[in-house]
């Protein structure tokens, strides 16, 4: 009986201190971490919150695409909720030299990215961030950001990448 003392007590006590939880999924590498359509251009996070004022950094992703070497990325966003504060090119076109990289934000809401190779190596495949946003929160509410179908994948020779998915985010702002 005393054995059993020993034994059923420790083991106890040590399950009940394992405390299990979920893992959360937010790789942007991850392509089961997007709701679109493949190959396609989305938001990481999806979803984003903060407090009015806040800046808050949102990813722009190419999902599973191939022999891409340059991009046009438009986004639609809510100009009274959020305003561009930057943009920088992602990791996806980065090789032994750094992108062309170009933004343009309208003020009223589109901000066009504009993203190119600029090393021997003239394409890229896969899935990688192609952009950082940083946008700064402007008044309490929720507000969508998109990727319109005015975005456009291209090979080398200028010829357009098929895409299938565009993405939508959410922004909440409290």
């Amino acid at each position: 009986m005393r054995w059993i003392n020993l034994f059923f007590i420790p083991f106890s006590l040590l399950l009940l201190s394992c405390d299990l939880t979920e893992a959360e999924l937010d790789n942007c590498q991850d392509i089961a971490n997007y709701d679109i359509e493949l190959p396609g251009i989305g938001f990481c996070p999806e979803s984003s919150s903060g407090s009015v004022n806040d800046n808050i950094e949102i990813s722009i992703s190419v999902l599973d695409i191939s022999d891409t070497g340059g991009a046009h990325i438009q986004i639609k966003y809510t100009p009274s909720m959020i305003k561009i504060v930057s943009a920088e090119a992602g990791n996806f076109f980065l090789r032994s030299q750094k992108p062309i990289f170009i933004y343009e934000d309208d003020g009223q809401g589109i901000l066009d990215i504009y993203v190119f190779f600029m090393s021997s190596e003239k394409t890229n495949s896969g899935t990688g961030q192609i952009a950082n946003i940083i946008v700064k929160l402007l008044q309490p509410g929720s507000s969508e950001i998109t990727i319109t179908t005015e975005s456009e994948l291209l090979d080398p020779k200028d010829i357009e990448v098929p895409i299938k998915g565009f993405g939508k985010g959410i922004i909440n702002a409290k």
